[in-house]
């Protein structure tokens, strides 16, 4: 009987073999590519032309974001309101006309008298007021420009972050194609061996199942790719079909700085610092002087024509008293810089903190890539020699399958491994305060 089994798994493995020989199907040199001695990232990533943007054009491209000219239009708002604080430390002026007609009784030859002034007003003093103001709107223009750094620094990163994304996304896609034409091409050949009666109904259906879940992992992998492209289009405004795939310098780990965002809130704070400053019950102290002319009609005295014009000169003293609202006024703008200082002692420990995360992200992303590469190594040897063992009828094709998938796990690893180091350099670069433009080759 055992005899008789050899026999028979000798003739099997020879009718495979010169079946295969016939038809010319060799599933290891589908993979000449992917088993060279040195593995090539290129293979894997779209075909560079003269069209395709590089992270750099990327970045320039983002300036026309509508966000950031959005930032923009805060930051010219904020500069006039600071031009016009500076402006209210020059005098004042109000201009005044009247016209009067008597109706009843009515005066014969009467056609109304005139009246017509100006008033200068020279504020000299008023607690400071207007210098504070003056000091509050050029910290609001400080924290608007805090505020736009920012604002470009997290565009960057949502730039970088759908970047490397997509390379990550595409070469998954390019490994489930290659994985599809493998298993095409076997659902093929196990059709043909079980019309031979060489293989079981089991072997073929189980292998169509697989082509099967990878047409549906294609379509979900097309639908990632087009979702990166789509926000890098959004993101930089412009329309992006190609891109090629750039690497960042290593970041420099000594430097951290305060984040934008931290220092706009900082520059909020102290401008309502300023603002409760205005609030004040100093006297206000101001010169004037108004000049009026008048036509003298209808006056019951005739008016000569040094009385006609009238120029007059003073200083004015005011002070404000009240039921002490304005000082619950000041007390509750104190409470709110009390806040916005709260505030920014939060995010100056959340970013002590983001950046010992990122560090020890970065760490481990290295980590990744040394073991992805490992892993993708051992992977290619296994499923060289499962693979000729397959198609020699060796081993089943449950281990065929598994050494397959595994290949393909193990490229598509080590592509998002390599994609996600370039991103956690972005993460520390960005949470540590530095400009990402610095670290773009």
């Amino acid at each position: 009987m055992k005899i008789r089994t050899v026999w028979l798994s000798l003739a099997l493995i020879c009718g495979n073999l010169l079946f295969l020989s016939a038809n010319q199907i060799d599933t290891s040199q589908v993979f000449q590519d992917s088993l060279s001695k040195d593995y090539d990232i290129k293979r894997l990533l779209p075909k560079q032309s003269t069209t395709s943007l590089g992270l750099k054009e990327l970045i320039d491209l983002a300036q026309q974001n509508y966000e950031l000219a959005a930032k923009d239009d805060s930051i010219a708002k904020t500069q006039a309101e600071k031009i016009s604080a500076y402006l209210e430390f020059g005098p004042t002026f109000n201009a005044n006309y009247s016209y009067n007609y008597q109706t009843n009784p009515k005066i014969d030859n009467y056609k109304g008298s005139q009246q017509a002034g100006v008033t200068a007003n020279l504020e000299l003093y008023s607690g400071f007021s207007t210098v504070n103001k003056v000091k509050q709107k050029s910290a609001l223009h400080r924290a608007s420009l805090a505020d736009k750094t920012y604002a470009q620094e997290n565009l960057y990163l949502q730039i970088i972050q759908q970047y490397y994304a997509y390379f990550t996304n595409y070469s998954h896609l390019l490994s489930l194609k290659q994985k599809r034409n493998l298993l095409r091409n076997n659902v093929n050949r196990l059709k043909k061996l079980y019309a031979a009666g060489l293989t079981t109904i089991d072997d073929l259906e189980s292998i169509k199942a697989e082509a099967s879940l990878t047409e549906y992992q294609i379509a979900q992998a097309e639908l990632d790719l087009e979702q990166n492209r789509l926000t890098l289009s959004l993101l930089t405004n412009s329309e992006v079909e190609k891109i090629k795939r750039d690497t960042l310098k290593f970041p420099n780990m000594q430097t951290q700085n305060e984040r934008a965002d931290i220092i706009s809130l900082k520059e909020q704070a102290e401008g309502i610092g300023y603002q409760r400053k205005q609030l004040s019950y100093a006297p206000k102290v101001s010169l004037f002087n108004t000049f009026s002319y008048t036509d003298g009609k209808g006056s019951p005295i005739p008016l000569s024509n040094n009385q006609k014009l009238q120029n007059t000169a003073g200083i004015s003293v005011s002070i404000m008293l009240d039921s002490f609202s304005l000082y619950k006024q000041k007390e509750a703008i104190g409470y709110s810089q009390m806040q916005a200082l709260k505030g920014v002692m939060y995010k100056k420990e959340e970013q002590k903190k983001d950046i010992e995360l990122y560090k020890k992200s970065l760490d481990i992303a290295k980590i990744k890539v040394n073991s992805a590469s490992a892993g993708l190594k051992s992977a290619m040897i296994s499923f060289e020699n499962v693979s000729k063992r397959y198609d020699a009828q060796l081993v089943t094709y449950v281990d065929y399958l598994n050494a397959l998938s595994q290949k393909f796990n193990a490229e598509a690893t080590y592509i998002e491994s390599l994609n996600n180091y370039e991103v956690q350099k972005a993460n520390f670069v960005f949470h540590s305060g530095q400009s990402l433009r610095d670290y773009i080759q």
